[in-house]
């Protein structure tokens, strides 16, 4: 099997799975119960949330644990939004994962999309345009999802808060988290989102970085200092903080990402009519390919069938109906469109994978096309 679809979700790590089934089998009493048993639980959970906040130079703030990417955006959002005070605007970018664009649609906030270029990425000069004193909260990805886009929020969000002091940032990065260097207190952002799936820890569980306190999103027991109640996903937690255990001693390893997607690249590049979608600054992880007379679903299941797996966009839009807004808003054809697909690496994939892809794409690629050119 060759899996290039790690945007998506990631596979557990050894140290992981093993950190979930001590949690289960041996660590199961509820941390919250006032016994011994459940002491030493909660103990060894608040040492793992100090040693995560470590990872993120997180000394001017909290980690609070979610569920995952969604929830911490979403809580993120609403904290800022329904605090607003006389604001009346959220500024952010026309490529947004759902979990950003849908919480603020939702909301009664004027909604103010700051458009990238043809290149996938926004000036910053279109959005400190678009940041007035009316600004309630500035959002931003720092990895963007669909085309691996970097936003520089470590240079940005200074200038944002030196401008507007008001104006709450939170910064999306879920994509960021164990590919790049995430320094909260340099960053200086007010709310920062993850997810633990996404760089081989487990599903269901991921965190919010807060700078100061955010409104509770899930009202109970008082659980996670008052912010999120219910019983704790200790199991969860286990394996996030195997997760950044992992990281902190693997390192982000980013010259070996970027070697090994150069080569990923440069074969890909070697097909005729295609469009590389994804431009630096951008993760060494995500590349986005359009091809012309093609269709990335049908692309899709015919890799799937030698077991190589990829993805056409973001699973959290594969139900969309009609056209993608990231392709859109790059302004691709049709033609171009239809036929992108998204490949996502992961530091477990090899060169020699790689090679095996673009062998059996080409094979793909051609046969689409010999019957589409008809």
């Amino acid at each position: 099997m060759i899996y290039l679809d790690n945007c998506a979700t990631t596979r557990p790590l050894k140290s992981v799975i093993d950190a979930m089934t001590t949690a289960l089998q041996e660590d199961f009493s509820n941390p919250s119960s006032l016994h011994q048993f459940g002491y030493a639980v909660s103990k060894k959970k608040e040492a793992i949330r100090e040693s995560i906040k470590d990872y993120f130079n997180c000394r001017s703030g909290e980690l609070y644990f979610t569920s995952g990417g969604t929830e911490s955006n979403n809580t993120a959002i609403r904290s800022a939004i329904e605090n607003k005070g006389a604001g009346k605007n959220v500024v952010t970018t026309n490529i947004e994962h759902p979990s950003i664009l849908n919480v603020i649609k939702a909301s009664e906030m004027e909604l103010r999309q700051v458009a990238i270029d043809e290149t996938g990425h926004i000036a910053f000069e279109n959005l400190m345009d678009a940041i007035d004193g009316d600004t309630v909260l500035v959002s931003l990805f720092h990895v963007n999802n669909e085309l691996g886009s970097i936003n520089p929020v470590e240079e940005w969000v200074p200038k944002i808060k030196a401008a507007y002091p008001t104006v709450k940032v939170h910064v999306d990065g879920v994509q960021a988290v164990g590919k790049l260097v995430v320094d909260f207190d340099a960053i200086g952002c007010d709310t920062y989102s993850f997810s633990g799936h996404k760089f081989h820890g487990p599903k269901g569980i991921g965190g919010l970085l807060v700078k100061k306190s955010v409104k509770p999103f899930i009202y109970g027991g008082g659980q996670e200092m008052g912010m999120r109640s219910g019983t704790e996903n200790i199991p969860g937690i286990y394996g996030l903080g195997a997760a950044f255990d992992a990281l902190k001693e693997e390192d982000i390893a980013l010259d070996e990402a970027e070697a090994r997607m150069d080569h990923l690249r440069a074969a890909i590049e070697t097909i005729d009519a295609i469009s590389i979608n994804t431009t630096a600054p951008a993760s060494p992880y995500i590349l986005n390919v359009s091809l012309a007379d093609t269709r990335g679903e049908v692309l899709l299941h015919m890799l799937e069938e030698k077991e190589i797996y990829i993805s056409t966009s973001s699973a959290c839009s594969s139900h969309r109906t009609g056209k993608n807004p990231v392709l859109t808003a790059l302004g691709l054809s049709d033609n171009f469109a239809e036929g992108t697909i998204r490949l996502c690496l992961s530091r477990e994939t090899t060169s020699e994978e790689c090679d095996e892809f673009v062998v059996a794409l080409k094979e793909a690629v051609e046969t689409i096309r010999s019957i589409m050119r008809r």
